[in-house]
């Protein structure tokens, strides 16, 4: 029978990237060889989605647009601790989305990431930021990108037909421009054990940079795999059929 307790891998576009559906404490996922640890964990606030319930709604003009409702986050009824992933990073870049919740478990030299989602718009209940820890050095940097509710700058915009796929959704360009404040290039290795909707994976994909990604929630893990089929299918790399990965041998949890 097949559980969360179970740890599955597939591997697409002859390794460039690695997707394992599980526990990320696992040894599979812990011993890969990377060069950046990117990451969107749990942020132990208990979230519970306040978008729309999941019936389609009529805009004032009369366009019908599909409601967005999401499954619970896996762990995040419980305060995260992100030692063990700051420690496994060791002095390779490290960045953790949500670390304002969890801050008082952090180094205290930290260099902060700053993602701007109203762009000089009027704030109103949702966040006017979202803040990422990191050990890099320098001062702090602002990425402005306007995400306000249904309101969403470039891919995901809803002119471009897109649907927010998880409530902690970052856009590919936020992803785009850490790979740029990490330093990395293609052939170089990313690590992002909360993957949920794989964000960071499609900006992986279309740098060339090796992406391992792992989500222990079977709903989000098909998300960010469609995700990444779909995306590795446009840039032409082909892939492989994830079936026969499926049918290896499945890899324990110590």
């Amino acid at each position: 029978m097949d559980t969360q307790d179970q740890l599955h891998q597939i591997r697409l576009a002859d390794g460039l990237v690695t997707l394992y559906r599980g526990d990320c404490n696992s040894a599979a996922v812990q011993t890969h060889h990377f060069d950046a640890l990117i990451s969107d964990p749990p942020y132990g606030m208990n979230y519970v989605s306040t978008h729309r319930d999941g019936r389609d709604k009529t805009t004032a003009f009369g366009r019908y647009i599909k409601g967005e409702s999401f499954a619970p986050i896996h762990g995040d009824d419980k305060p995260f601790d992100p030692t063990p992933w700051v420690t496994l990073a060791g002095s390779r870049p490290c960045v953790l989305w949500g670390a304002n919740y969890f801050s008082d478990r952090l180094p205290a030299n930290g260099h902060w990431m700053i993602w701007d989602k109203r762009e000089g718009n009027r704030p109103n209940d949702q966040a006017d930021c979202e803040m990422a820890w990191s050990n890099l050095k320098g001062p702090p940097r602002l990425f402005s990108h306007l995400w306000i509710g249904l309101c969403r700058r470039g891919e995901e915009n809803l002119s471009t037909g897109a649907r927010k796929l998880h409530p902690n959704q970052k856009p590919v360009a936020l992803m785009d421009w850490l790979l740029d404040q990490c330093k990395l290039k293609e052939g170089d290795t990313v690590l992002d054990p909360f993957m949920g909707s794989a964000s960071l994976g499609v900006a992986c994909v279309r740098r060339g940079i090796r992406y391992i990604g792992c989500e222990i929630s079977h709903e989000y893990f098909e998300v960010a795999r469609n995700r990444l089929e779909q995306e590795i299918g446009k840039s032409g790399r082909g892939f492989v059929q994830p079936q026969a990965a499926w049918d290896s041998p499945q890899v324990s949890l110590f």
